[in-house]
């Protein structure tokens, strides 16, 4: 038996039960239901996806669920824990995470099956092409970092990503200040005036990111960004022939925290740029509430490379589709010192010609 998840029908967060009011309420906009008004609201949103499906498209729908059910495998890290997820033709030989060679194969077990995918837009040696181009304009590297034995362990990954659709309401008043500064004869006046202000207005957000994964860098990923939606593409097992792609071990409910902050704090400042001709503006209440709140499960393309230096695990990544590149390398402080020997040289010789060092 499954388990059931409450959700806020105002914003679709997770719900707690609360014993002592013996209800349900919502830590992100307060809202408190009962358990009746709750099950009615997930059978009212069941019965309406299922009704607005037509039988050819429940049947594809099956078809596709099957598919993943018999091609997808899973391998599992003893290492590190990793979980990684394939077709049945791909073989996983280590873990991009840790390197460990040894994986264990399994089936997949439990449904996740992605809705949407952006397809890989360059092969493998594109992508080592360009991160060895971006190398290069490291001066600190080890040369050690591109060596052939090294980006052969280059993947190409999918990442577990939640892409959230909302219908926004906010509200923001506070307080802002208008000051005038005027002379008259031998005295200087300042003037201040103070005005309570009240903004409020709609929105709507669409395909609002959040990584799906615990083990990845959420600022790595972050940064990585802004994937194009435009590409996304039912997803098929035929993607995954050849690359892997990381099981997500955080579903909607554990990143809704994480991107309705993000949603909050972008529409208080939509609605605070709207705050024209002050000289100071204090905002002192902020209320915001969500509609239709909707998560699709999509995987997004990423090469990453991990690499050990001294005892350190250093991950770099590449957005699959853009090509823009994140990541924390590794110092050679060899090179630091016959970096920094080549540029007091070169320092120190164009002061001896411009006349600026005296003997």
């Amino acid at each position: 038996m499954g388990v059931v998840i409450y959700k806020c029908m105002n914003c679709g967060g997770p719900l707690a039960f609360k014993p002592e009011s013996q209800n349900w309420t919502c830590d992100y906009c307060l809202s408190e239901f009962g358990e009746q008004e709750v099950r009615d609201f997930i059978h009212h949103e069941q019965t309406h996806a299922e009704t607005s499906m037509t039988g050819e498209a429940l049947q594809h729908k099956k078809e596709q669920d099957q598919e993943f059910q018999d091609k997808a495998m899973g391998y599992t890290c003893e290492s590190c824990g990793a979980e990684i997820v394939t077709d049945d033709t791909t073989a996983a030989t280590f873990c991009y995470y840790c390197h460990n060679p040894t994986i264990i194969q399994r089936r997949l077990e439990g449904d996740f099956r992605p809705e949407k995918v952006i397809p890989f837009q360059f092969n493998r040696e594109q992508a080592t092409a360009k991160f060895i181009k971006w190398c290069r304009r490291k001066p600190l590297l080890s040369k050690w970092f591109i060596a052939d034995s090294q980006l052969e362990k280059l993947s190409g990954i999918y990442v577990p990503f939640w892409l959230f659709d909302c219908d926004i309401e906010g509200e923001i008043s506070g307080e802002a200040t208008r000051v005038r500064t005027y002379t008259r004869g031998d005295t200087r006046y300042t003037e201040t005036k103070y005005f309570h202000v009240d903004r409020g207005g709609s929105a709507a957000f669409r395909d609002v990111p959040a990584d799906g994964s615990r083990k990845l860098d959420d600022e790595l990923m972050t940064i990585l960004e802004p994937f194009d939606y435009k590409d996304l593409k039912d997803f098929t097992m035929a993607y995954l022939s050849g690359y892997l792609a990381e099981k997500y071990d955080m579903d909607q409910n554990d990143v809704y925290g994480r991107v309705s902050t993000i949603i909050r704090n972008h529409m208080s400042s939509l609605l605070q740029e709207t705050i024209q001709g002050y000289n100071r503006v204090s905002i002192h209440h902020t209320h915001v509430k969500f509609h239709k709140v909707e998560a699709t499960y999509v995987l997004l393309p990423v090469w990453m490379f991990t690499y050990h230096y001294k005892g350190k695990i250093y991950m770099f990544a590449m957005n699959g589709q853009t090509g823009k590149i994140a990541g924390r390398l590794p110092i050679s402080w060899g090179r630091v010192g016959s970096w920094f020997g080549a540029v007091s040289a070169a320092v120190f010789t164009a002061l001896i010609i411009g006349g600026q060092l005296l003997w």
